[in-house]
């Protein structure tokens, strides 16, 4: 089985999908979504560039976007939010990962302004480095969301940059060779949403999923990136 490793001051902590913390299941992703990667092709190298547009329904909108990356790591960067009918600035808090980290739901390296989900109990998701969300999310999805007050009928667009450092060529919501376990699978995806609150998850995941994140990440110094395949 493959592993990802995360250098904390030096030691190389290892994230692996085993019985000592919970892990998805080749887990689907939440529902709702108004912007899902799957069946496009995975960037490497330059961030590219993703915007999706929507009209509020609500007064206060949970932004949300949600990861997985079975084999290696997605670096998601200058997450936005502008309101195109009075063209606002971003109405996101620290959407470029620059600001300070915090303890929430048990990942002590969850960007300030930002709410961290991994109802599914994915291993190895994601973390703030270099100003960037770095995700591996193993067989199911974690998500970093945070709201902010809408008006209703205005049109508002997301936009955010993505990479990746596997030598996966296609997004895909599920793996799809056969390996629904641990970090051979295929799948990587990213989604995003605006709705009510967070997308709710198809299980439940076992306790202190995030041990790990709660324990070891204080002093995180970055991420590995796989050199690719």
């Amino acid at each position: 089985m493959r592993t990802k490793y995360i250098p904390l001051l030096g030691i190389f902590v290892l994230l692996s999908a085993t019985s000592s913390f919970a892990a998805g299941a080749n887990d689907p992703p939440p529902a709702g979504a108004i912007l899902d990667l799957n069946g496009q092709a995975v960037p490497h190298g330059t961030p590219q560039l993703y915007t999706v547009d929507f009209s509020a329904a609500l007064a206060n909108t949970a932004i949300t976007f949600a990861f997985r990356e079975d084999p290696a790591f997605i670096y998601f960067s200058n997450a936005s939010v502008t309101d195109l009918t009075t063209s606002s600035g971003n109405l996101l808090t620290n959407g470029n990962f620059a600001g300070a980290t915090y303890l929430d739901n048990g990942n002590s390296s969850t960007p300030v302004g930002w709410t961290y989900a991994n109802q599914y109990g994915a291993g190895a998701g994601g973390v703030v480095s270099g100003g960037e969300w770095v995700d591996g999310a193993i067989q199911a999805y974690d998500a970093i969301s945070q709201t902010i007050a809408t008006t209703i009928g205005n049109e508002y667009q997301i936009s955010f940059y993505v990479t990746d450092n596997s030598s996966l060529t296609t997004f895909s919501d599920l793996s799809t060779n056969g390996d629904t376990t641990d970090t051979g699978g295929n799948g990587i995806d990213v989604l995003a949403y605006a709705q009510a609150g967070l997308p709710p998850a198809g299980n439940v995941p076992e306790p202190a999923t995030m041990v790990l994140f709660g324990t070891g990440l204080v002093g995180l110094v970055g991420v590995a990136r796989r050199k690719k395949a």
